[in-house]
């Protein structure tokens, strides 16, 4: 009969209590849900961007100027000139002021404001996406790149935090503008006024906030975009509107 040592019986005891704590640490870093991946949970269908010229904030052609009487056109009685002696120079005159008094009637019943000359304009940048993953997502930070046509040189990025609930295999469009262009290098370069640049186009995920808070982060996201994304969360649902469906 084999007699077990004190040191044989304590080795074995340690082992078994260390790896205890091994499956509990393991069990507590999977509940938290912090993975880093290459490839994010989810599927981008489209990515898009256009340029948008828009009225003012404070322009409204409902308003009208204001003027101590308003002339109404269909009521405009016309002018009609005093007949003269055939061959006087005076039935010429008569009609130069009829008309001289119709053109003066008319400037004087504008009723709407003139467009502005100038008039702002935006960018909007959207990305339509698909959630591959098993959990429902509610915010997603991710840039839009823009590349040259080798590929090989970055020409513009916009940073964007959107904030949307996506369930697991369902698809949305989330959509942000800037008055920003997509990059001003390219715009300057361009040798048509109205040719679109020609650059590639990407959409770069940084990080992925789930509804339980966890997260997915990319291995080379920027450094606290992930806390932006969480501490953002908050502001988000007191301005809707960040992200369309």
């Amino acid at each position: 009969m084999a007699i077990e040592s004190r040191p044989s019986r304590a080795w074995r005891a340690q082992s078994g209590w260390m790896l205890f704590v091994c499956l509990i640490t393991a069990g507590i870093s999977f509940g938290q849900g912090n993975p880093e991946g290459p490839a994010p949970p989810i599927e981008v269908l489209k990515l898009k961007w256009e340029k948008q010229v828009r009225l003012p904030r404070n322009f409204d052609p409902s308003i009208i100027p204001p003027s101590p009487v308003f002339n109404d056109p269909t009521s405009r009685a016309s002018v009609t000139p005093t007949a003269a002696p055939t061959g006087s120079g005076v039935v010429s005159d008569a009609t130069r002021a009829a008309t001289s008094a119709r053109v003066e009637a008319a400037g004087s019943s504008t009723a709407f404001p003139a467009t502005p000359g100038r008039m702002p304009v935006f960018y909007v940048y959207s990305m339509k996406l698909r959630n591959t993953g098993v959990k429902p997502i509610e915010g997603i930070a991710w840039d839009y790149v823009f590349i040259d046509a080798s590929g090989e040189k970055e020409l513009g990025r916009h940073q964007f935090l959107s904030y949307n609930k996506v369930a697991p295999d369902k698809i949305v469009t989330l959509q942000h503008q800037l008055r920003s262009p997509p990059t001003r290098v390219v715009e300057a370069s361009s040798a048509q006024k109205n040719q679109r640049p020609k650059f590639a186009e990407k959409a770069d995920i940084q990080c992925i906030l789930y509804a339980d808070d966890t997260i997915w982060r990319s291995p080379q996201a920027r450094e606290g975009v992930c806390d932006q994304l969480k501490n953002g969360r908050v502001l988000a649902k007191r301005k809707p509107g960040a992200a369309h469906s």
